[in-house]
């Protein structure tokens, strides 16, 4: 199921991300033709821009498995775009992410570098890690940064969702297992290429133990290239460092592997460096170097460069032994080809970190003008921001719906003058996370003042009333019953579908808002 340097696209609640997440197995697992097909089909109807950008992800990914990797840096890059637009924090990292890797495959290494930074200077701001958007966004940054060799920083990013693991989407846990057994597997071989030229045999036992974990995690459900990676990272141990014989049958029973799609090229690669070791070891070089040529040219798609040295270096030590013979001009100019490639990551790296310092602090800027813009207490927008929202929405074009709710809390001054004021700012606090938990993603809640807040969001008179509704239920439910503490919300609702004065919006809604009052507290009333 797994691709290395790809992560799956977080879950939303909701049918669309749960055709979405779908689409991220079906596209690993050889139908990447329905999912474009699927994926061309929602992007062409009016959707949300979280389910635009999920869908674009799906799309990217599917044309990356396709080999279409031009038309998926295309695509990506709309992703990254839409989410920068609609602060689709998670999202716009996961796209990034997946760039990266899209954008080091076509040899645009400098444009790779600047999308990593900007990812990993994007991650500071995401905190929540029960949110499975985040969860996921930090996985596929982790994937990235490990491809470009920064190990430090994937470790650090990927200790972060340790304490959380056990929540993270089943599909996600599958490919970080997957990805980590690829990685070790491929490292444990590259040690052979060096004196005295032996692979690791504990990293290639990681890396079985690893794959092991990822196909009880995935539990026989659709993950199809998991199961195919287990019995070949098994066979590549066995070839490598034990029964020739043995790693022989354990490749043939699983020699299918060898015609799937571009979705199986690293079990693929690998498949052939076992395959090729183990005829050396059997004493059959020449089989060994015919049938490693014919998997070379054979094997193409979106293996990463390792899995492909891998099955490279073992034909050419069919081809030449004395490759592994120190002096030999073989053993150098492997030696001088593998050092060039360390000073170019380590040059890439250099880059990587200044242009992070760079982004870093620019983020912090803009950082502290969020806070400008943030109530201390509930950690809502606050009314310079709001203000600054509701003007911007009262110029939109005519046509759209644009919906302004004025809430005030029922009994907040009877909490004041009985149980303090400590306990009034702990009922704000609350009261500030039931609206933020009630009103949708897109929405802009806020702190107007004193015990008034503020909802803007995009709806026409009816989907309003209904939000209002919500609003006050939530409130309400999470008040509790019986408590001195307790309180309600009467909600005003205007709605705007021409361009308007901000101040004769806001009168509106005002006026409404004391009809709910006038009516007893507690209610929703639309003017």
């Amino acid at each position: 199921m797994t691709v290395r340097g790809l992560v799956a696209v977080a879950r939303e609640g909701g049918s669309t991300v749960s055709r979405g997440e779908d689409w991220i197995v079906r596209a690993q697992d050889g139908h990447a033709g329905d999912v474009l097909r699927q994926t061309a089909a929602v992007l062409a109807e009016e959707t949300r821009p979280r389910q635009r950008a999920h869908a674009l992800y799906a799309r990217a990914l599917a044309f990356h498995m396709a080999g279409e990797t031009a038309a998926a840096v295309e695509v990506a890059q709309d992703l990254v775009t839409i989410s920068r637009e609609h602060e689709l924090m998670a999202t716009g990292l996961q796209g990034r992410a997946l760039l990266v890797d899209l954008l080091r495959r076509e040899g645009r290494m400098e444009e790779a570098v600047e999308q990593l930074a900007q990812a990993l200077a994007m991650e500071p701001g995401l905190r929540d890690l029960e949110n499975q958007e985040i969860q996921g966004a930090l996985g596929a940054l982790g994937v990235a940064l490990r491809l470009f060799g920064v190990a430090d920083e994937a470790r650090r990013v990927e200790s972060r969702l340790e304490a959380v693991e056990t929540f993270l989407p089943r599909h996600h846990r599958v490919a970080r297992w997957s990805n980590l057994a690829l990685e070790h597997a491929v490292a444990g071989m590259a040690v052979g290429r060096r004196p005295p030229y032996v692979p690791d045999a504990d990293l290639l036992g990681q890396a079985v133990q690893e794959i092991h974990r990822a196909v009880r995690l995935s539990d026989g459900d659709s993950y199809h290239v998991v199961a195919d990676e287990e019995r070949v990272l098994q066979a590549l141990r066995e070839a490598a460092t034990g029964d020739s014989a043995a790693a022989m049958e354990r490749l043939e029973g699983c020699r299918s592997v060898l015609d799937r799609g571009t979705e199986g090229v690293p079990p693929q690669l690998l498949w052939g460096a076992a395959w090729v070791r183990a005829l050396v070891r059997e004493g059959r070089s020449a089989e060994a170097v015919q049938a490693g040529r014919v998997l070379l040219s054979k094997i193409e798609g979106s293996g990463v460069e390792g899995d492909r040295q891998v099955l490279a270096y073992e034909v050419m030590r069919a081809e030449h032994p004395e490759v592994e013979r120190e002096g030999s001009g073989a053993a150098e100019y492997v030696r001088l080809a593998e050092e060039r490639v360390g000073d170019d990551m380590a040059l890439l790296e250099a880059l990587f970190r200044a242009r992070v310092d760079l982004l870093r602090g620019a983020d912090e800027r803009r950082l502290l003008a969020r806070a400008a813009s943030l109530d201390s207490l509930t950690g809502l927008v606050n009314r310079r921001g709001a203000a600054a929202a509701i003007a911007e929405s009262s110029r939109r074009p005519a046509g759209e719906n644009v919906a302004l709710l004025l809430l005030d809390l029922d009994g907040f001054k009877e909490v004041n003058d009985t149980c303090g004021h400590l306990a009034g700012d702990a009922v704000l606090r609350r009261v500030a996370a039931a609206l933020r938990a009630a009103a949708r993603s897109d929405d802009i809640v806020a702190r107007w003042g004193g015990d008034e807040f503020v909802v803007v969001a995009l709806l026409d008179a009816t989907a309003a009333a209904a939000l209002g509704d919500r609003l006050r239920e939530t409130v309400r439910e999470r008040s509790g019953s019986g408590r001195a503490d307790r309180v309600t919300v009467s909600v005003g609702v205007a709605v705007r579908r021409e361009p308007i004065e901000d101040d004769a919006w806001l009168r509106r809604a005002d006026v409404a808002m004391y009809a709910a009052k006038g009516d007893g507290g507690d209610a929703t009333v639309v003017g």
